[in-house]
């Protein structure tokens, strides 16, 4: 008995050998598992390495910060009416240049106001204009009876005018403004056909001696009421 036990122990040894054997071979022919990516940790940080950096907001452009250009319709004494092209290159600092219209004629005028950037302000405006020569007698008969005596001297009349004003102004400096203006204006001018106005007064027996156009200087109150608006 004793020997038959000692054979069973010995082949249970040897299947277990021989399942170990070929389980061992199986891993053998088995394809290699894939390798896992490394994580990153604390032994991968680089002081040394340039943090990220996000990319750069593209720049945008700074717009203007005022209104530049703008149009100003008025009327006054001596100017007439109006209509003035603004540019406006400093905030407080207004150039102007436009044509004039009195009725009788055209004109063109210039000036600089200087005004503070402010709702409501004063101002302070110097202006030059010239009014081509035109015939007015049509323009002043609408209103009033123009005798032959007077007709002659209205039929070529023009004239030049400087002016100092100061005024209030109202309004957005940067968008619209009411203003009114008052000062001083000095006016140039020549009186066309007086020899043959001096014929028309005279009479009878009395002798008249030929003397040129008289030159004429004045000074005017100066009165102007207008607005003004940006547009660029």
């Amino acid at each position: 008995m004793a020997h038959i036990r000692s054979l069973l122990r010995a082949a249970a040894c040897a299947a277990s050998l021989a399942a170990g054997a070929a389980h061992a071979d199986d891993l053998a022919a088995a394809p290699p598992a894939p390798a896992l990516p490394a994580l990153p940790g604390p032994a991968s940080f680089d002081p040394a390495a340039p943090a990220p950096t996000s990319p750069a907001a593209p720049a945008v452009a700074l717009g203007r910060r005022r209104h530049i250009l703008g149009l100003q319709l008025d009327g006054g004494v001596p100017d007439g009416a109006a209509a003035t092209v603004i540019y406006r290159p400093l905030n407080f600092l207004r150039l102007g240049g436009g044509l004039l219209y009195n009725s009788a004629g055209y004109g063109v005028r210039g000036g600089v106001t200087v005004a503070p950037y402010f709702p409501i302000a004063p101002s302070l405006t110097l202006e030059a204009g010239h009014y081509f020569n035109a015939n007015a007698a049509s323009a002043v008969a609408r209103y009033t009876h123009v005798s032959d005596a007077v007709r002659p001297l209205l039929q070529d009349v023009g004239y030049t005018f400087a002016e100092a004003s100061i005024g209030l102004e109202l309004g957005h400096p940067d968008w619209f403004v009411f203003f009114v203006r008052g000062g001083l204006s000095h006016v140039w001018t020549s009186v066309k056909n007086a020899n043959a106005a001096a014929q028309q007064i005279t009479s009878g027996s009395a002798k008249v001696t030929y003397f040129g156009d008289p030159n004429v200087e004045l000074n005017i109150p100066d009165v102007k009421v207008g607005f003004l608006f940006f547009f660029y």
